[in-house]
């Protein structure tokens, strides 16, 4: 289930630290609003079994204006969605953004226009593609060494030796928090795009992180499907990572 929210600014461009990194705050902030207490227990604790921030968002999009290198444009009437499985929170989300006027997305003001709840597909064969609009991120396993000592798992990108496999766990990961099993098969990547890199915050840091788009096939149950598709595919889609295109 996603939440669309139609929006207009005056503004002629986003700075590139701030096209995704102020969803995460803009979504806390709604909830904090209208369900203090739901808020709060994902801030702490994620969702699930693996403690998973169980949301994901879109950057604000904007068809009318013309692309110019090296901006991130804005103006005019655009978008932008947030989303989840769980229907608690898109409530709450669409009667927050039904009573306040204006989106602060990092210093641009969105005015909000009108928004818009958007169920998911039925996905009835058991099958879905997914290409995501913004990079997507994921991070490898962590390791042990004979000594018993952790070694982290770095961050992969699209392309790279053990990505797949990495996507795969986490794609297995999210269907689980969200109690649709591990019955879910990532069948092939069928494109990869540009790589890019966007500002992340959250718990008090801020940084970068370097991903690229892609394309995916992936089987499994429905319900499943409809999951990746609400909160997006890979990591930190709290942060804007890994949207799916409607």
């Amino acid at each position: 289930m996603r939440l669309r929210v139609t929006i207009s600014t005056r503004a002629r461009e986003i700075p590139w630290d701030q096209v995704q990194a102020p969803g995460r705050g803009v979504f806390y902030e709604a909830l904090e609003r209208q369900d203090p207490q739901l808020g709060a227990t994902i801030h702490a604790n994620g969702w699930g079994p693996h403690g998973i921030a169980p949301f994901g968002h879109s950057a604000p999009t904007f068809p009318t204006p013309k692309r110019q290198e090296g901006k991130y444009v804005a103006g005019g009437t655009g978008t932008v969605e947030f989303g989840s499985p769980i229907p608690e929170i898109i409530t709450a989300l669409a009667k927050d953004f039904t009573t306040i006027p204006v989106l602060d997305w990092g210093g641009t003001a969105l005015k909000v226009e009108k928004t818009t709840v958007v169920d998911p597909p039925a996905f009835a064969s058991g099958r879905g593609r997914f290409r995501t609009i913004n990079p997507i991120t994921v991070k490898a396993e962590a390791t042990r060494t004979p000594e018993g000592r952790v070694i982290r798992g770095k961050h992969l990108l699209p392309g790279e030796p053990g990505f797949d496999v990495a996507l795969q766990h986490s794609i297995r990961r999210k269907c689980e928090t969200f109690g649709h099993g591990s019955d879910v098969q990532l069948e092939g990547i069928t494109w990869i795009g540009p790589k890019r890199s966007f500002a992340v915050t959250g718990h008090g840091h801020w940084g970068k992180k370097l991903g690229a788009p892609i394309e995916v096939e992936v089987s499994g149950p429905p319900a499943a499907l409809q999951a990746l598709w609400s909160t997006g595919i890979g990591g930190s889609t709290a942060s804007g990572f890994g949207w799916v295109v409607a």
